[in-house]
């Protein structure tokens, strides 16, 4: 019963420490990316661009459906990268705070990079677009999403064990 309860609460911890972080990250990425789309009059709304490459893919795919998996595909990364995070800051490798948050969103920023030109060059009919254009936005979108993510973590009660570490990060207060 005991070990029950504990794998419980180890779970919602998890839950915590990455869907919290994951939601707000991307959330707040897909925000930017709808006002930057607004302001440049280009689509960099990245649900939408998965749903038009998903919806080229399968013909048959309606619209609805196709941006539904769109968004979902795109939340799904947000875990899959705030996953990592988790580890990273877990482990103690660095603190969660923004400046990591961004460091990590400019890393996660290239990967997604490279999955997306894959994904283009392995599309038979990809979307038009200026790929240059809209990866320099992802990349900075990312950081957006690294920071937010951040934000969203829980703060942990435990120090870093690593000086080094302690002295890299820049701790700035959270607005919660």
């Amino acid at each position: 019963m005991v070990r029950q309860r504990d794998a419980k609460n180890a779970m919602n911890m998890n839950a915590k420490k990455i869907l919290l972080p994951a939601l707000l990250g991307t959330t707040a990425m897909s925000i930017f990316s709808y006002f930057v789309s607004d302001v440049k009059r280009e689509n960099y709304r990245e649900p939408l661009v998965l749903a038009g490459l998903l919806s080229k893919l399968k013909p048959g795919l309606e619209k609805p459906g196709a941006t539904i998996a769109g968004w979902v595909l795109h939340y799904a990364s947000g875990v899959a990268f705030t996953s990592v995070f988790h580890q990273i800051w877990k482990r103690h490798f660095m603190k969660p705070t923004i400046a990591s948050g961004i460091g990590l969103g400019a890393v996660s920023g290239l990967a997604g990079i490279a999955v997306w030109k894959m994904a283009f060059e392995a599309h038979p009919d990809p979307p038009r677009k200026n790929l240059k254009r809209y990866f320099t936005h992802l990349f900075w979108a990312h950081w957006v999403f690294g920071a937010f993510s951040a934000l969203g973590y829980p703060k942990s009660t435990e120090e870093s064990p690593n000086p080094q570490v302690q002295a890299l990060d820049i701790p700035l207060s959270r607005p919660f």
